[in-house]
């Protein structure tokens, strides 16, 4: 053969073929940046407009799909109308792609300095796509994207801006009326907005907590294709009104933000509600209310739910200022259907309150990681299968904190009072979640229909296991420090206080808790039973006192404190904890898990230029920048 002239060589073919891989999606091909970096190339579509307070407002949509502005008349907003006074009714995103489209709103402020623009409905409908016509085919690995990669619209707040009261039933809760809806079922990747206010008013309309009913925003995602789902707000506003029948609950104004599958971040700068007597949500209530008084759920509502693309799992909440009506859900499958205990799934990694807490609830049926609070715990339940780190950096006060299994880490900085802490415990946690719902307006029992948790004080029948919970199994384990005294308080592992079901108090065939001579179980009587393998091993530098305790049996030593069989205790000085708390050092400092991410508490326009912000730091400092 010539080097010149060479003979080509024949393709072989070689039989069989290697087949084709099936379709792949690159984790990483959708950055959880918020704020998103710079979009480039021009708008797909653009509309803006006015708001009554005289904010000047845009919506960009970048990516395939259309977008649509309307008022509550229905008028669509356009360059001639773009500076008339109006209200937001619905904001409609069709057509769009999750791996590309993105919807940015930005805000210019009123010359009073009003930044907020206000809108009721945001629905992102799922038409980007068509499904195959043959499902069997096999030779198209095409995948339907009918969501949205994110949506960044920080100074944009949800409120109901109609004049006209609420008048759809939720598709959440059966009980209240529709206020307002953010509907995305093919799921959003990131979701940034100004949050919600419930207490908001358009002129000429009445206020929600004087309608005389129920009513919710619901923010209803779906499970997007890849990644998970982040929530950024800066706040959420819920509110309540008296009922004027006697021996009625609350009409309850709430906010629900309803994610499928993992909700890898929420955050908020702070969480507001209604505190004064009579306007609580039920679910925060000290006792199961009876039979005969209806539940009212309300506040504000983070729920991560499993769907047929998996299970609803939560990475981070984080509030970085004070936290009030705030519940906070994980469950195992969708909430419409009735779930099964047992299920290792429904987890959260990382629950944060940097400010005061006023009637918070967390349920991780499947286990918590890392639960911590900046200005201590007070009225509130976390209700959970294990706990690693527990930390508090003050007091805990009117709060109870109930594992089936262990605390790993217990780190108090003050003093615990009026406040139980057991681990080895079985609570029927999932029922507490969403069950037993049958469907889409199904109602039942559980913190998401306004129950209240079963916890050491709180007893009630399970509908699942037909046992008094929480009820002591064994193996329950608590080690920790507190950094004060433990006044009317009681810590155990595994002990069952009413074993016979024969003390002072029961819960009857109904679920109902009927009082006798002392309202609870008592800890300290010779009927209680230590499982063997409960331990306790604490540090602590205070004293005890629990002479006034409901949960401590007559003739106790009032010093009592610690129940299990096997109690180590330890006096000396505690460090307390350092759980951040405002004012934030600004950058924000991040753990490891969360360094891709911005948005942060209260500076989401820090300079990104590292010599702008040291300068910035000196000056706020006082220094000489």
């Amino acid at each position: 053969m010539s080097k010149r002239n060479p003979t080509p060589l024949r393709t072989v073919r070689l039989r069989p073929r290697t087949e084709g891989l099936e379709a792949r999606q690159l984790l990483t091909t959708q950055s959880t940046v918020l704020p998103l970096a710079p979009v480039t190339g021009h708008p797909t579509a653009q509309v803006s407009g006015t708001d009554p307070s005289g904010a000047h407002w845009t919506l960009k949509l970048y990516g395939p799909g259309t977008l649509n502005v309307v008022d509550a008349a229905g008028n669509a907003f356009s360059k001639a109308t773009a500076n008339t006074p109006d209200l937001i009714n619905t904001i409609t995103v069709g057509g769009s792609v999750t791996s590309q489209t993105r919807l940015i709103g930005t805000v210019t402020p009123a010359p009073n300095g009003d930044s907020h623009v206000y809108f009721q409905n945001l629905l992102v409908t799922p038409s980007g796509s068509q499904g195959r016509i043959d499902q069997g085919q096999v030779n198209n690995f095409r995948q339907q994207q009918l969501g949205i990669a994110a949506i960044d619209m920080p100074n944009f707040y949800m409120a109901h801006t109609s004049t006209t009261l609420p008048a759809t039933t939720s598709p959440v809760h059966s009980t209240a009326q529709l206020a307002g809806y953010m509907n995305i079922p093919g799921g959003v990747i990131n979701l940034r907005f100004g949050g919600v206010d419930a207490t908001y008013t358009p002129t000429g309309g009445t206020p929600l907590n004087q309608s005389g009913k129920n009513n919710e925003f619901v923010i209803n995602l779906g499970l997007p294709i890849i990644i998970g789902t982040s929530v950024i707000v800066n706040s959420v506003t819920t509110t309540a009104q008296a009922n004027t029948t006697a021996g009625s609950p609350a009409f309850q104004d709430m906010a629900t933000f309803l994610v499928s599958g993992r909700l890898n971040l929420f955050q908020a700068n702070t969480i507001n509600g209604a505190t004064a007597s009579g306007l609580v949500p039920s679910q925060f209530a000290a006792q199961t209310p009876p039979p005969n008084t209806t539940l009212s759920p309300g506040g504000t509502y983070v729920i991560a739910q499993g769907s047929a693309g998996g299970t609803g799992q939560i990475g981070d909440v984080r509030v970085g200022g004070n936290a009030t009506n705030f519940t906070t859900l994980v469950d195992e499958y969708p909430i419409t259907t009735t779930p099964t205990e047992g299920a290792l799934d429904a987890k959260i990694s990382n629950f944060f309150i940097g400010g005061e807490t006023n009637n918070v609830l967390l349920v991780a049926p499947s286990g918590s990681r890392n639960v911590q609070f900046g200005l201590g715990m007070d009225n509130t339940r976390v209700n959970t299968l294990t706990i690693q780190n527990l930390k508090i950096n003050r007091d805990m006060t009117n709060s109870e904190v109930t594992s089936t299994r262990v605390i790993q880490n217990l780190q108090i900085g003050g003093n615990v009072e009026n406040s139980n802490i057991q681990a080895g415990y079985g609570q029927g946690l999932f029922e507490d979640a969403a069950s037993p719902a049958t469907s889409l307006f199904g109602s039942g029992t559980g913190a998401f229909f306004g129950s209240p948790p079963a916890t050491i004080s709180n007893h009630r029948l399970g509908v699942q296991s037909n046992q008094l919970e929480p009820f002591a199994m064994n193996g329950g384990l608590i080690n920790g420090r507190i950094a004060g005294n433990i006044v009317n308080s009681i810590i155990s592992a595994s002990v069952d206080p009413n074993p016979s079901g024969l003390a002072t108090s029961y819960v009857d065939t109904s679920g109902t808790f009927t009082n006798k001579n002392n309202p609870n179980f008592p800890f300290g009587a010779p009927s209680n039973l230590y499982l063997p393998r409960g331990q306790i091993n604490l540090k602590f530098e205070g004293t005890v006192n629990n002479s006034g305790s409901l949960l401590l049996a007559p003739g106790a030593p009032t010093n009592a404190a610690f129940f299990a069989r096997t109690v180590h205790i330890k006096k000396g000085p505690v460090i307390p904890p350092s759980v951040p708390y405002q004012p934030y050092v600004a950058p924000t400092v991040y753990h490891k898990g969360q360094t891709a991410l911005t948005g942060v508490f209260k500076v989401d326009h820090v300079p990104a230029n590292t010599a702008v912000l040291r300068r910035a730091q000196r000056a706020a400092a006082g220094k000489k920048a």
